[in-house]
């Protein structure tokens, strides 16, 4: 004798899944192998949430973050945060700036790089370094290299920087910068 199949999974064939019914929103998340990528991502915010003299404000943020990326693929109701992270270094003459996003929202998950360059001898010039965004109902866009961005986010994070956080998500509405 077969097991009874019920209602709502008769006629699929173990790995399919159950179209959406209608008014629901089919949530395709591909994660692929950027789940342990995103986990990463999720244990560097939390020791940057545990640094002594961190603003509560933006502990809280960053907590919020930490949470919603460990329950990836799952999406977060409500979501919308953002975390920045900035590192500058040089002088009056030359110098560097880097700063590392992290974003995510109810379109979906961001992490990217950006750098600029500017001084007295040379013009100014930003630039994109990575680009990683998951989002719910489309494949995933990668621009550049997800280990090379944590790499990038590490050294920062190892120096002087500054960080600015901001949670709009439901009814919190917090700018700690």
């Amino acid at each position: 004798m077969e097991p009874h199949d019920s209602a709502g999974d008769a006629g699929l064939d173990g790995d399919e899944q159950p179209e959406p019914k209608e008014g629901e929103v089919e949530e395709l998340w591909r994660f692929d192998n950027d789940l342990d990528f995103l986990s990463e991502v999720a244990r560097r915010l939390a020791s940057v949430a545990a640094l002594p003299g961190l603003a509560p404000e933006k502990a809280e943020v960053i907590e919020r973050a930490v949470a919603a990326l460990k329950k990836l693929p799952e999406l977060t109701p409500e979501i919308n945060l953002q975390i920045e992270i900035t590192h500058r270094m040089g002088d009056e003459e030359f110098s560097e700036s880097y700063s590392y996003l992290i974003k995510l929202d109810q379109q979906g998950v961001e992490v990217r790089s950006t750098g600029s360059h500017y001084g007295t001898a040379v013009e100014s010039n930003s630039f994109s370094l990575e680009s990683l965004k998951w989002y719910p109902d489309r494949p995933a866009e990668h621009e550049g290299n997800r280990d090379t961005w944590l790499e990038r986010l590490a050294y920062a994070l190892a120096r002087d920087h500054t960080l600015d956080a901001a949670d709009e998500s439901g009814d919190k509405c917090t700018e700690a910068v």
